[in-house]
């Protein structure tokens, strides 16, 4: 097994076992942040679903919802509801998301980072909308997923993100 996988698993146990011990929003965003740039830079998940015109890696507990159409993707897991954005005509290594992120002097951007591998960008950020309620936010090229998420499990959330968003292949 390649070593980036057998590290992404001890982190995800880890998480799992750590999840229960009640951390601070702050300690879930930086580890979530950290997360997701380990996931980004693992090797691309394999898709495990067919929605319209995209193959897409759905993780345990991701339902697909309707009202999805041929640019975005309804996803919902428990109480949460996620939309994947799909861009076909923006390259792997596009940064249209990310400026227009860093460009909005309305958002409240608690954290953000960039990555890139090889040809791809990516970036992950965590959004304030109020003390309690967060925007997650995981773009790789023209893929950008999103959720608004209360101050519970945003470590979890973005990895899963990243996956889901890492393993989008246009049909």
């Amino acid at each position: 097994m390649n070593r980036k996988w057998i590290h992404l698993i001890g982190i995800s146990l880890m998480l799992l076992v750590l999840a229960g011990c009640g951390k601070t929003v702050e300690e879930q965003i930086t580890e979530g942040v950290a997360l997701a740039a380990t996931t980004f830079e693992a090797q691309s998940v394999q898709p495990t679903t067919e929605i319209g015109k995209i193959n897409v890696y759905l993780p345990t507990g991701y339902k697909v919802e309707e009202g999805a159409n041929e640019m975005n993707y309804i996803f919902s897991k428990g109480k949460d509801s996620f939309i994947l954005f799909v861009n076909t005509i923006e390259a792997e290594d596009s940064r249209l998301h990310y400026e227009n992120l860093i460009n909005d002097s309305t958002l409240k951007v608690i954290e953000k980072e960039t990555f890139e591998v090889e040809k791809a960008f990516g970036f992950t950020a965590v959004i304030e909308h109020s003390e309690e309620e967060y925007e997650l936010v995981v773009s790789s090229g023209g893929v950008k997923m999103t959720t608004i998420s209360a101050n519970k499990k945003i470590d979890e959330k973005l990895t899963e993100m990243t996956e889901i968003v890492r393993s989008v292949q246009v049909q």
